[in-house]
């Protein structure tokens, strides 16, 4: 992000790491590759929020001042500390940003693993993607909406978008990924905030899943990785994508 440009994204689109390595067993980590290649994903609450609004700093620079930020979190973890790690997260970036919550959005996922080992936690079968929005453009970020009908008084009548999205969990088994996102969701979060031309920006590329969305919806995109091994695995992704023939 350092090297890009002030105020030139139109929309930032993300799943970042959950920091759930902390409760995961090391016989997992060891052998069943549930960890993220090249992060650890493991930081103390007081470590990841100081990680997150170090992005979120770096956010408020190049996004647009209509831009917002589409930013899949969860707290699906049993561990104490753990599953309040979302909530101080919003709470830090709101007091400590010129970002606030506009909306958010429940991605129900099409599968869940039920949780038979706790006598109080219900299965999950839904994510959260928070809607952050500059705090002075908090009623007029961009969102595609269509107008309905227009009162004698000038008041707008908007369509229903509701906050409910169904999609699939992700884009299929990665033998490389222990995360990948859902194709799926990116391509509706753009339907709903995306500008056709404008630039996505997802700084945690992974697989290239957001790539792929914009590829399809009509938008040009920038992400960024760590991983040289994800990134080759993304732009081969990518290839095959820009490579089928389309209708227009």
């Amino acid at each position: 992000m350092s090297r890009m440009t002030d105020g030139s994204v139109d929309l930032i689109v993300t799943s970042p790491p959950y920091n759930k390595s902390r409760a995961v067993s090391q016989y997992a980590l060891e052998h069943l590759n549930c960890h993220y290649k090249d992060f650890d994903d493991a930081k103390s609450n007081e470590e990841y929020l100081e990680w997150t609004l170090e992005r979120f700093h770096e956010f408020e620079r190049i996004l647009k001042d209509d831009g917002c930020i589409c930013y899949n979190i969860s707290y699906a973890t049993d561990e104490n500390r753990m599953s309040e790690l979302m909530w101080l997260v919003v709470a830090d970036i709101i007091k400590n940003t010129g970002f606030t919550v506009a909306d958010r959005i429940i991605w129900k996922k099409s599968n869940a693993i039920p949780n038979n080992v706790s006598p109080n936690k219900l299965t999950r079968i839904c994510e959260d993607v928070f809607v952050f929005c500059k705090k002075h453009s908090f009623d007029t970020f961009h969102c595609n909406k269509k107008v309905l009908s227009l009162s004698e008084t000038g008041q707008k009548i908007y369509e229903n978008r509701l906050n409910l999205v169904s999609a699939a969990n992700n884009d299929g088994p990665c033998a490389i990924h222990k995360a990948t996102y859902s194709t799926h969701l990116c391509f509706q979060l753009l339907d709903l905030y995306g500008i056709r031309g404008g630039l996505v920006y997802d700084p945690f590329i992974g697989t290239g899943t957001t790539a792929l969305a914009a590829l399809e919806w009509g938008m040009d995109y920038i992400g960024s990785e760590i991983s040289a091994e994800y990134c080759a695995f993304a732009e081969k992704r990518i290839g095959v994508k820009e490579a089928q023939p389309s209708l227009f």
